[in-house]
């Protein structure tokens, strides 16, 4: 029997099989969210090639709080309102994303004066990266100076709806500890002095000068940006002033965050906001426990090799002592680290990764000190590098054996390979260009997955051993001195805002076991007072992949190929653990039998069976029999 294929096609579209009412719903939906979100924080949103918003700065006015929730609720009836059994695989990976952000966000509603009254800390506020701000923003037009000088204009209302938020935290007994303050102070006086030379009028110096901007108008602009400018350092005088003789008194006595009203639940919260599973803070404690025993025997073996006797902490006691493992100046590391990056990473590349995006990166210094290292994205097209952000403030107390292991997390293969795949996946905007976590809002705001990308970030400092880059024993014992690191987090961030640990305690506790010098370990403990739980991810992401690798290496045996699994790994974007791992297992469980050829194609959203019936129907009754 011969069914013309009109007919055919009539029932087909009638079922919706591929690309229905549910998948131009969702897209819907999420092309909203997304426009939400870049409209709600701008300064997120040039930072992403979105310059709609280039004149306007985020809300912190505290009636923010209720608006948010009401859209997000709003969101989220919308969503669940759309059958799941509709959509195809990559819809619905789509569709679990946008439901765990939604949801994320809704479930931190109960925690909106906690964190979010804290905007101002030695790791939160634009007086931390100044130049970071300043070179988001595009300068070429007129417009993009007259953006900026507006956007300028609107910070000094911004630091006192800052002062509103830190005042209703004292009033709550909610705020930050002094550690997370102390430097604040020195970092606001960095930003004073004359106008002219702040670094927030740079853009008017030499970019504005050499531009295509009318020559007749840009003495205007210097005048009307000078004045911009000295208004926002009388801003940042009075914001230096207030927390120094306002806020600072009121900082709360404990350093954890159990030691707040219901501060134990918060905590829980946060570990769940960071992690994307649900996990106890005694679970993780436990696991780092776990972790840094296994590292110390992995030391070991380096140390017996090398005839030292001793612990793990005379070994780096040893270190810091010998001039061999440190440099004189700043500008020797960050060679060091381009040669790293360019001559020593980059060649080895392509055996463990296919279709490389090769966007560019560069190295620069952080402008403030604080953690180690950092990552901050470029652009999709190249236009902007990419940057990893190393401290080189303090060289000579800075060892050398641990920068390969610091290259690997926050350039290649680390951060700026994840994110070069991230911005160039074919993947919505809600994703692909998924807004910068605001660590001080947590666990009221929208997830960035920090666990999947600080777990690759450790991952690919366990890959480069694998990858035969750490150079000798001393660079692979700064790799697993960099692995305990994380691994100590787990204790000492636990142990911190769940188990009443001290200052003292938690900083003698990272001197055991690492290579750092007291005044890094001292620092990053001030982090993790100021950011509870987000020191989590990184060992608990990395433990994640490696499981899923493992369970990829003892199901496919001599088929697996180390390339395909980075690839379902990065090439879908930022993840939360649980989707990471659907879609590992929807690769192992659609990988094909040895000699059935490559995997099935998608099925644009039927079942297996389903699009087995269409093809079936389609070869049988839609042409004419052969004559």
């Amino acid at each position: 029997m011969w069914i013309p294929l009109s007919i055919i096609l009539c029932v087909l579209s009638g079922a919706d099989i591929c690309r229905g009412s549910a998948s131009r719903d969702l897209s819907t939906l999420h092309n909203e969210f997304f426009a939400w979100r870049m409209s709600d924080r701008p300064v997120t949103a040039t930072t992403k090639g979105i310059h709609n918003y280039d004149d306007q700065l985020e809300s912190f006015n505290m009636s923010m709080f209720a608006i948010r929730k009401e859209k997000a609720d709003s969101f989220h009836n919308r969503l669940v309102a759309i059958p799941q059994t509709d959509l195809s695989k990559s819809d619905l990976v789509n569709y679990k994303i946008l439901d765990d952000m939604l949801t994320t966000y809704i479930r931190g509603w109960e925690w909106r004066e906690y964190q979010n009254l804290n905007p101002v800390t030695f790791m939160d506020g634009i007086q931390r990266n100044p130049s970071a701000f300043v070179n988001s923003l595009p300068f070429f037009t007129r417009g993009d100076y007259e953006n900026y000088i507006a956007r300028l204009q609107k910070m000094p209302n911004q630091y006192q709806e800052f002062q509103t938020l830190m005042r209703t935290a004292i009033e709550l007994n909610r705020t930050s500890h002094n550690q997370s303050l102390i430097r604040v102070e020195e970092q606001f006086e960095a930003l004073l002095g004359q106008a002219n030379a702040s670094v927030f009028f740079t853009p008017f110096l030499g970019s504005l000068d050499n531009g295509t901007v009318d020559p007749e108008v840009r003495q205007s602009l210097k005048e009307r940006g000078l004045q911009a400018v000295s208004a926002l350092q009388t801003a940042f005088g009075n914001m230096q002033q207030f927390i120094k003789n306002e806020y600072m008194p009121h900082t709360r006595p404990n350093i954890g965050i159990s030691s707040l009203d219901r501060g134990r639940e918060f905590y829980e919260a946060c570990i769940r906001w960071y992690l994307s599973v649900n996990m106890t803070a005694q679970e993780v404690h436990d696991i780092g426990l776990r972790e840094v025993d296994r590292i110390v025997g992995n030391m070991q073996k380096i140390m017996k090799d090398q005839g030292f006797e001793g612990s793990v902490r005379d070994y780096f006691r040893n270190i810091m002592n010998d001039t061999r493992f440190f440099f004189d100046t700043a500008d020797e590391m960050i060679e060091e680290f381009e040669k790293q990056i360019f001559s020593v990473v980059e060649p080895k590349l392509e055996g463990y990764f296919s279709d490389i995006p090769g966007l560019p990166i560069e190295v620069r210094p952080t402008p403030n000190d604080g953690p180690i290292g950092s990552y901050s994205s470029g652009s999709a097209d190249g236009s902007r590098p990419g940057i990893f952000w190393a401290n080189v403030l303090h060289p000579k107390s800075s060892p050398n054996l641990t920068m390969m292991a610091l290259t690997l997390h926050e350039a290649n293969p680390g951060h700026h390979l994840q994110i070069s795949y991230s911005i160039t996946s074919d993947t919505p905007d809600f994703r692909q260009k998924m807004e910068s976590s605001a660590y001080n809002k947590v666990p009221l705001a929208f997830p960035r997955y920090t666990a999947f990308v600080e777990g690759w970030g450790l991952y690919a400092e366990f890959l480069g051993e694998e990858m035969k880059l750490y150079r000798d024993d001393y660079e692979l014992m700064g790799r697993y001195g960099s692995e305990m690191f994380r691994a100590c987090r787990l204790v000492v961030d636990t142990g911190i805002h769940a188990f009443n640990w001290t200052r003292d305690q938690a900083i003698d506790y990272m001197l055991n076991y690492t290579a750092r010098s007291y005044e890094a370990v001292a620092v990053e403990i001030d982090r993790y007072i100021t950011w509870p739980g987000q020191a989590l991810a990184y060992k608990i992401g990395e433990i994640k992949i490696l499981e899923l690798r493992r369970k990829a290496e003892k199901m496919l045996g001599e088929r697996f190929d180390i390339r395909e699994f980075h690839s379902v790994v990065l090439e879908s974007g930022t993840l939360p653990l649980t989707v990471l791992e659907d879609l590992v297992n929807d690769w192992l469980d659609s990988y094909p039998e040895p000699g059935t050829g490559t995997p099935a194609p998608p099925t644009c959203g039927a079942t297996g069976l389903e699009s087995s019936l269409v093809w079936v129907i389609l070869g049988l009754y839609v042409l004419p029999p052969v004559m």
